[in-house]
């Protein structure tokens, strides 16, 4: 999408959700060159005006105050999940670019309703998805993309971020149906989600079992989930807050080779003949490609926030890409809600999710 802006070089940035926990980890990108912070806004005026004079900014408790006052090029949402998709509207509305922290919202039909109005007043809408921006991530995705894996047949995915009763009870609205709208495929999930989807692309069939095999809470603990691809590919995924073991491990296997991402490490073991051909011609009843692990460039960068913010930037400022902007930033909640639902209504669900049926289960489920 072609977005229009009259900006200088450096933007002028607002926060609605100032005082949330997930501001640590945006203050080295509030403080980039291009980036000039002139407002936050936070229902929680004790912290936010805190949080305000630490950052040197203006405070507003309303936000549509702070959006027609300041009149911001890009606004950033911190709030929790459920109020996304209202803020993100409002300040597209108001003219300001938007960047929304993960998820985009709460259900697929929000983040629908989020992209037409960005689309209606030309506005950037983005997702905070820094992983994205790792470098063993990138080098993944150029492999994918230049064909070196050949025809994708399996993919797996695990993701185990561990946390304790206390975790639970430090706010009323952690493993809610009303706070988050989920469990850990809301919370912890999105990441890895996401860079199933950017890898490989959206699943075309679903079936998954959520459970909640630890935590007293109302949502799921662990998600397990069978996959299937437009191509024929299968796969499966494997997240959780209720278990200890590795925090990340993707596999995707090919015809012509492995990816391997554990912890941060990837490794790409490519076969010197493909598959399907080897299959087909080769003389032995039971025999297996050769093959080579092959070292791969990575660039530099740590897939950081402030990675995040220079792209966004970089996008409005000279028409450049960025990474998880628009239907590419909505991926992530649409496989998370399309497992809930398969869980929930016990079926296989066919993607796209039906947003009807998913935004009645989701009423029920909030009671």
């Amino acid at each position: 999408m072609d977005v229009q802006t009259d900006s200088p070089e450096r933007l002028r940035y607002c926060v609605i959700g100032g005082a949330a926990g997930v501001m640590g980890m945006h203050r080295a990108a509030l403080h980039l060159p291009s980036v000039e912070l002139v407002a936050i806004s936070d229902i929680n005026e004790a912290l936010g005006q805190q949080r305000a004079k630490e950052l040197n900014c203006e405070f507003y408790r309303d936000h549509c105050d702070m959006l027609a006052a300041v009149k911001p090029d890009v606004t950033v949402i911190m709030t929790p999940h459920p109020l996304h998709a209202r803020l993100a509207i409002d300040a597209l509305e108001a003219g300001s670019h938007v960047l929304v922290e993960k998820p985009i919202a709460i259900q697929v039909a929000e983040a629908d309703a989020m992209l037409a109005v960005a689309q209606q007043h030309q506005r950037l809408l983005g997702v905070v998805f820094q992983h994205r921006l790792r470098p063993e991530i990138r080098a993944a995705y150029q492999v994918i993309q230049e064909g070196r894996l050949g025809r994708l047949q399996h993919i797996e995915m695990t993701a185990v971020w561990t946390r304790t009763a206390t975790y639970y009870r430090s706010a009323g609205w952690r493993g809610s149906w009303r706070g988050e709208g989920g469990g850990v495929l809301m919370n912890q999930a999105p990441h890895h989600l996401d860079l199933l989807c950017h890898l490989v692309g959206m699943p075309e069939r679903v079936f998954a079992w959520t459970r909640r095999l630890v935590h007293e809470i109302e949502t799921e603990d662990t998600v397990q989930a069978a996959l299937e691809w437009s191509n024929g590919a299968l796969g499966s995924l494997h997240i959780s807050t209720a278990e200890a073991d590795q925090s990340e491990h993707l596999k995707i296997v090919g015809t012509r080779g492995q990816l391997e991402l554990i912890n941060g490490i990837v490794s790409f073991r490519e076969l010197e003949t493909d598959l399907i051909d080897f299959i087909a011609t080769h003389p032995k009843a039971m025999a297996v490609p050769a093959s080579h692990e092959v070292s791969l460039p990575l660039t530099s960068g740590s897939g950081n926030h402030a990675a995040v913010y220079e792209e966004f930037n970089q996008a409005i400022l000279h028409k450049k890409s960025f990474t998880s902007a628009g239907e590419e930033g909505r991926m992530a909640l649409e496989l998370a809600n399309a497992m809930i639902y398969s869980s929930q209504r016990h079926c296989e669900v066919v993607l796209p999710l039906n947003r009807h049926d998913y935004a009645a289960l989701l009423a029920e489920l909030q009671g």
